[in-house]
């Protein structure tokens, strides 16, 4: 196509902006999501004039919203009609967006996006499947336009600098080809090759925010400055960079300060480890660390970061509400976060047959088992004269002599059976006797964590350990464990 008819200065601006972001390759195939409106019809034009460049392959998908009755319905056969002069496949998918709205309890704008994004995904599974041996992607048409009205939709919401990076050239198997250009461009492009396209009238719908500020803010930035939508689109590329470098600084020191369970699906930040970084780096952790366990960080503004910051002053067992589904509680150790109904239920089962079980080899290196009332630290150490003189008499740390572990360590509640041995002759008592002798609350038996080897209780967490397990001259390995969930430097003497 060099040299060809359709190798404008605007084509040719799009493929230098593809190649420098590697959006495109010989053996890719792009569905192009087509509304019909000017944007779309512009994207699937250079689209089709870039395939003798690239040789890819394009085929093109319209999301009918169920919002404008015929209006919408047309706007659908005007792209089916355009794609099959152009001998493309084109796949027209249904919805009804207010009814999903409602239904889930969002605005139309949010349930539109979701399920055009759903649709897009259906359609690349679909020739991924069809295409084995090629990268599929998906374009859209975002411009510098929408970067501007992203940019300031995410700065009156409250955001971090990310948001205010705008909206990624490339991000996963989504590319956007124009985002580096004008809408004037886009415009000055469907006319030279007098391309019709469709006007959705909800665009001018002030009820919607996004159109609030294309329709009110947008005109007072191009009267201050007619190039405005380029500048922030390039501090959005400046802002990215410095981003990017922050994530990695983030990730980096969330490695050394967190902690992640049951499949990335909680942490437990440790205050001490999260206080020696930068307060900037801390935020973007925070960041980082919601939007995993999330799975997006869409919906998580300023205000939830600064929560989180301020929960770590709070008392223990403080909690807040978190986007998402997910709630974060302050622990001894710092705070934990997870999924709410989750924390609810691992809560209950606490009182009742919570058990979780190390077996002995998972014991030779060190372990943390995050229980509803806090860790518990594993530890495995080399005896030596030295350390037998200073084993901890802390109420909430112990040591255990390790060979004498037979099965492994649950930690758990109390068990029909239990018991626990009360002096070096190897005495045992029932667990409920102990209970009753050292006039420990009804109450507060339930609730009692307890170490137990079997249905021998090698520590009741914060009263006695069983004598069987204690170490002594003849102990090799020992089994430090301290529980986080109780006050920190306590002493039993």
């Amino acid at each position: 196509m060099e040299g060809g008819i359709f190798m404008t200065g605007f084509v040719r601006k799009i493929e230098q902006f593809i190649r420098k972001h590697e959006m495109i390759g010989g053996d890719c195939h792009i569905i192009a999501g087509v509304s019909g409106g000017p944007d779309s019809m512009c994207l699937l034009l250079v689209l089709l004039d870039l395939r003798e460049v690239f040789g890819h392959t394009v085929s093109a998908v319209h999301v009918e919203h169920g919002i404008r009755g015929g209006d919408s319905m047309a706007d659908a056969e005007f792209v089916r009609h355009f794609c099959l002069e152009q001998g493309i496949e084109c796949h027209i998918c249904h919805c009804c967006v207010p009814e999903y709205a409602h239904s889930h309890g969002m605005s139309e704008e949010e349930a539109g996006r979701k399920l055009r994004y759903r649709a897009f995904e259906s359609e690349k599974k679909l020739y991924a499947e069809k295409y084995k041996d090629r990268d599929v992607k998906i374009a859209v048409a975002h411009n510098r336009s929408d970067n501007a009205e992203t940019m300031l939709f995410h700065l009156a919401r409250g955001t971090g600098v990310q948001g205010l990076a705008g909206i990624a050239p490339v991000r996963g198997s989504i590319i956007r080809p124009l985002l580096n250009t004008d809408r004037e461009e886009i415009e000055r492009f469907l006319a030279e090759r007098q391309q019709d396209f469709c006007t959705d009238a909800t665009n001018a719908d002030g009820k919607y925010s996004r159109n609030q500020i294309r329709l009110q803010v947008l005109p007072v930035f191009g009267q201050l400055n007619s190039g405005f939508a380029q500048h922030m689109y390039q501090t959005a590329q400046q802002l990215r960079q410095v981003q990017q470098y922050m994530a990695g600084q983030a990730q980096q020191a969330l490695q050394e300060c967190c902690v992640l369970e049951h499949g990335c699906t909680a942490a437990v930040i440790n205050k001490t480890l999260f206080e020696h970084a930068e307060q900037v780096i801390q935020d973007e952790m925070l960041y980082q660390l919601l939007g995993m366990l999330a799975g997006s960080r869409k919906d998580v503004a300023r205000k939830h970061i600064i929560q989180l910051r301020q929960l770590f002053s709070r008392q223990n067992g403080r909690r807040i509400q978190l986007p998402h589904g997910l709630q974060a509680q302050r622990i001894y150790e710092g705070i934990e976060i997870r999924i709410a109904d989750c924390l609810e239920k691992e809560t209950a089962a606490a009182s009742q047959d919570a058990c979780w079980l190390l077996p002995r080899d998972a014991l030779e290196r060190e372990k943390t088992f995050f229980s509803p009332q806090g860790p518990f630290l594993f530890r495995l150490v080399e005896t030596d004269s030295n350390y037998i003189t200073q084993i901890s008499k802390k109420k909430y740390t112990k040591s255990f002599d390790y060979d004498k572990i037979k099965t492994g360590v649950c930690v758990r509640t109390r068990q029909p059976g239990d018991y626990l041995a009360v002096n070096d002759a190897g005495k045992r008592q029932k667990l409920k006797k102990y209970f009753i002798n050292e006039k420990i609350p009804a109450g507060e038996r339930e609730q009692l964590l307890l170490l137990a080897d079997g249905a021998h209780i090698m520590w009741v967490a914060g009263h006695r350990i069983s004598h069987d397990y204690k170490v002594d001259e003849h102990t090799r390995r020992i089994l430090e464990v301290t529980f986080c969930g109780g006050k920190k430097n306590e002493r039993t003497d």
